[in-house]
C-alpha cells in the first residue's frame, strides 16, 4: 500500500490532517471527496469565514497529486437580501 496525505489550506494555515494508505487511486480519490464531505459538514461556518479552502493530496515525497477547491461567496443578490 502507498501513503498519502491529504491537507487542508486556507489563506492563513496549513494543516496535515489526515494520512491515508490506498493501493489504487480511484479509492483515494473517493475518500478525498468523503473526507471533504466531512470537513464541510463539521466545520460549515468557517468556510463563510475563509471564503477560500484548498485541499491538496500528497505523497509521501511531497509531490501535489489531487487538488480541490472549495470557495464561498456572497453575489449581489445576497447583499441586497441582508439590507
Amino acid at each position: 500500500m502507498t501513503n498519502y496525505h491529504i491537507k487542508l489550506r486556507t489563506a492563513e494555515r496549513i494543516w496535515e490532517t489526515l494520512a491515508v494508505e490506498h493501493d489504487d487511486l480511484t479509492g483515494l480519490r473517493i475518500e478525498v471527496a468523503q473526507f471533504v464531505g466531512e470537513l464541510l459538514k463539521d466545520h460549515a461556518q468557517d468556510v463563510w469565514k475563509d471564503q477560500d479552502w484548498r485541499v491538496d493530496v500528497t505523497d509521501d515525497g511531497g509531490t501535489i497529486l489531487y487538488v480541490m477547491h472549495i470557495m464561498a461567496t456572497d453575489t449581489a443578490a445576497s447583499a441586497l437580501l441582508a439590507r
